[in-house]
Order: structure tokens, then C-alpha cells, then sequence
């Protein structure tokens, strides 16, 4: 299960890290307040994802390393 959760998270936190970027790159000038918030949001659940990737992680690495 928590390697589930592992390639799950890692999935999400690569593809908000995409549009995260794509956003500063290209619609950073043209940002409004709920632009602002919209980003900010999405750095949340980066975080959130990435802290539960870093979680995981050593599960599974464990795993594969006593086989």
C-alpha cells in the first residue's frame, strides 16, 4: 500500500511541479489576485505531496532493499 502511495504522490508532485512552472514562465506578468491564490494553492499541495512522497519513500526503499 505505501508503495501505492509512493509512485501515486510522485506522480502529482511532478505534474504540479509542471504547472507551477508553467505558470511562473509564462502567465506570472498577467496574474491577478485569484492568479496569486491559485498559485499558492498549487505550492500547497506540492508540499503536501512532496512531504508525502518523502514519507513513503523510505518504505519502499527499505522493501527493495532486503529482497
Amino acid at each position: 500500500m505505501k508503495k501505492i502511495i509512493f509512485y501515486i504522490s510522485s506522480v502529482i508532485s511532478i505534474i504540479l511541479l509542471i504547472s507551477i512552472f508553467n505558470i511562473l514562465n509564462n502567465d506570472f506578468d498577467r496574474l491577478t489576485e485569484y492568479g496569486f491564490g491559485y498559485l499558492i494553492g498549487k505550492i500547497i499541495l506540492l508540499l503536501i505531496f512532496v512531504t508525502l512522497t518523502l514519507l513513503t519513500k523510505s518504505a519502499v526503499w527499505k522493501k527493495k532493499e532486503s529482497k
